[in-house]
């Protein structure tokens, strides 16, 4: 069951680092398109600088939770430098709560935001902002399916030395 578990996870961070690189493209296609048509042809799309904002911030979120699954985020990497070996096992387990609490915030109030304003419309596109502000539980969700699995794999290890 772990193993289809593991499968899973890694199949959403194929296709997250895949959608990330194509917002990451898009927002260099639009940008440089921009400039040339505002610099040669002084004519500018209207959501030129909107959609790549939104991108933006997709990439953001996406890369939030991708960084929790490679246990790359700089603060938690020195604070749990700092633990003697023993202690870093125990002190995994306490920093994976924290960032659930933290996932548990980004689902719970992200759905309230998208519920609240996710009907308004884009100010340049004809399109509402619900895909734009579900980054937020859609990043929570990510993060907190990655720390149960780390947190599964803790356990595990932890009870596989204490039975050496």
């Amino acid at each position: 069951m772990l193993k289809l578990f593991d499968q899973i996870l890694s199949l959403i961070t194929k296709v997250s680092k895949f959608v990330m690189l194509v917002m990451a493209s898009s927002i260099f296609v639009i940008i440089l398109f921009t400039v040339f048509s505002r610099y040669l042809f002084d004519f500018v799309l209207s959501w030129s600088e909107e959609v790549p904002r939104y991108f933006l911030v997709w990439i953001g979120f996406l890369g939030a939770a991708l960084a929790v699954d490679k246990k790359e985020h700089i603060g938690f990497d020195y604070i749990y430098n700092l633990f003697p070996k023993g202690f870093q096992k125990i002190f995994s387990m306490l920093l994976n709560l924290g960032i659930a609490y933290i996932a548990y915030i980004m689902i719970f109030y992200g759905i309230d935001f998208c519920q609240d304003f996710g009907g308004d419309w884009m100010e340049s596109i004809p399109f509402t902002n619900i895909w734009f502000y579900t980054s937020l539980p859609v990043s929570g969700v990510m993060i907190m399916l990655y720390v149960i699995r780390d947190q599964i794999h803790l356990f595990s290890n932890l009870i596989d030395s204490s039975k050496e």
